[in-house]
């Protein structure tokens, strides 16, 4: 991509007689008059009886191209012929001046790219675009957002990383803006709206990610006997329940088990068809016994499995009653999402290797199921003892 032209590149500038442009009037019989210089080839002064204005007039390609820099005292002659000499430069390279102009002053802003351009192919390719809208929403447009993409630097996008950071925020939070930032700017480089995109030179924060909250063998027995005696706890809403129940079974995400449709369903195989994933592949989760258990439960009378009986549709909280839960069962500091985390852990803990692992979560990568498959203590000390008792074996005895 050619490099836009930017009216404030320093050229040097020729000798030119020097005259009072405040003097300059318009001749007797005429409404305006326009002057130009012979040592600035192109800078024309129209003058008329209210002011005077800098044109440009030049010749590109055989065609005559002339454009109004600005009117005078608020440009200066200065600045008109630094102008000037950088569009007979412009020419010189075969670039037309006045097109790279217009391309400059027709590049976007950062919002107005964001919901125009980056919003629309996110939602063809992205199945967590909202969550693109509120990240942009809540901690990028009210900073960035009406500035030019191509005015945007790497000072100012390093700056806005620590306005977000130092609002008491994870280094994930912040990560997960500069992977937006990323995204929308690789974006406008592909449509060689900007050269370069500047968060080439923005870091990324270390983040954290070993997840260690799972549930003990104690807090297992706990939740189930809640959840199999829910009632008796005064918890009453058996779908929630069966939705707790069918996270804990399957590792499935809470959306996925919210969204679940009768028609997603082969029974006589046992299988759920996810047609559609968080990264946007379809998937199939083998259903165990106890979670067709669960669905038989349920009722047919809506689309979805998991209905809410007062809509017909998902529910869009669950998370009082699943505190309720966990208030009966005694358990502290631990979120939905984490009952994803307790099915790997307890994948990895009983023996399944991380590459199946992997397939149940529906993970692209094994990298991401690492992070959440949590080796307990005592797993890691039975195979230490394993091994101690395979090489106490090779001992000779004496």
């Amino acid at each position: 991509m050619k490099k836009p032209f930017s009216p404030n590149t320093y050229i040097p500038k020729p000798t030119i007689p020097l005259f009072n442009i405040d003097e300059l009037s318009v001749p007797e019989g005429k409404s305006k008059d326009e002057i130009s210089f012979s040592d600035v080839p192109g800078l024309r002064v129209v003058v008329s009886r209210k002011s005077k204005t800098f044109m440009f007039r030049g010749v590109f390609n055989g065609k005559k191209i002339s454009t109004t820099l600005g009117k005078y005292p608020e440009m200066s002659l200065d600045q008109a012929i630094n102008i000037v000499l950088a569009f007979q430069n412009k020419l010189k390279m075969g670039i037309n001046p006045i097109d790279e102009i217009k391309k400059i002053e027709n590049i976007p802003t950062l919002a107005h790219f964001f919901y125009k351009v980056y919003l629309p192919l996110a939602k063809l390719n992205k199945k967590s675009w909202k969550d693109d809208v509120s990240r942009f929403k809540n901690h990028i447009e009210p900073t960035l957002g009406n500035i030019q993409l191509n005015q945007i630097t790497s000072a100012m996008l390093s700056d806005l990383m620590l306005e977000i950071k130092t609002e008491d925020r994870a280094n994930a939070t912040v990560n997960r803006s500069r992977a937006l930032l990323s995204s929308m700017f690789n974006v406008a480089f592909e449509r060689e709206i900007i050269e370069q995109s500047p968060m080439t030179r923005v870091k990324k924060l270390v983040e954290q990610n070993q997840i260690e909250r799972y549930l003990s063998d104690d807090e297992l027995k706990r939740l189930m006997n809640v959840l199999a005696n829910h009632h008796a706890h005064d918890i009453d809403n058996q779908i929630i329940v069966g939705i707790v129940e069918m996270l804990l079974l399957t590792g499935a995400r809470k959306g996925e088990v919210l969204n679940l449709k009768w028609s997603d369903l082969d029974e006589n195989n046992h299988l759920w068809k996810l047609n559609e994933n968080k990264s946007g592949k379809p998937r199939i989760i083998q259903l165990n016994s106890q979670a067709q258990q669960i669905i038989r439960r349920m009722s047919r009378k809506y689309l979805y499995v998991f209905a809410n009986p007062k809509t017909g549709l998902p529910f869009n909280d669950i998370r009082k009653t699943f505190q309720k839960i966990l208030e009966a069962a005694q358990i502290e500091n631990f979120r939905i999402h984490d009952l994803r985390h307790n099915f790997a852990s307890m994948a990895v803990n009983n023996g399944c290797d991380i590459y199946v692992v992997q397939h149940l979560l529906g993970h692209a990568s094994p990298t991401t199921t690492q992070r959440y498959a949590h080796l307990r203590q005592d797993t890691l000390r039975n195979a230490s003892e394993m091994l101690a008792e395979r090489i106490n074996s090779a001992r000779p005895n004496l």
